[in-house]
């Protein structure tokens, strides 16, 4: 397993989903090959650049009950 995970994700509805998930499972591919495939051809055939680095997903910022949770131990005197 990567040290880092490097995946991420995306929403389609619901509808494009199955349509993908019945079309790979007819043609023993997993959803996820065939899309990076299919994306890439898009992409080169738009000769979009390859970078260089990957950027870091944001930090998702905590919620106050997330906060409170963490730990963090408050006092009222």
């Amino acid at each position: 397993m990567a040290r880092k995970q490097t995946r991420r994700s995306i929403s389609v509805k619901g509808l494009t989903y199955q349509r993908l998930k019945n079309r790979c499972a007819r043609e023993g591919s997993s959803m996820s090959g065939y899309l990076e495939r299919i994306i890439a051809e898009k992409l080169d055939a738009l000769e979009e650049p390859v970078p260089d680095k990957i950027d870091p997903p944001k930090p998702k910022p905590l919620t106050p009950d997330e906060i409170d949770q963490s730990g963090s131990q408050h006092f009222t005197f």
